[in-house]
């Protein structure tokens, strides 16, 4: 039981496999589009945006396009 409701509460670091298309979302709206994952560690992932060059973003803070 007791495993159970921790479980509820466990946050799991989102994972982008390498060529995921990603947009990134920063204080509610979308900032950045059409990212391109190139790696991802513990620390971070990397993406290649079109506009901006490359950068190490926060997972969190990016969703997979569809």
């Amino acid at each position: 039981m007791l495993n159970f409701l921790k479980s509820l509460f466990d946050i799991e670091t989102p994972r982008f496999t390498t060529g995921a298309r990603v947009n990134r979302f920063n204080k509610g709206s979308i900032d950045r589009l059409d990212g391109r994952v190139v790696a991802q560690t513990d620390e971070g992932v990397l993406v290649d945006w079109p506009r901006y060059g490359s950068g190490w973003e926060q997972p969190h803070k990016l969703c997979q396009q569809v």
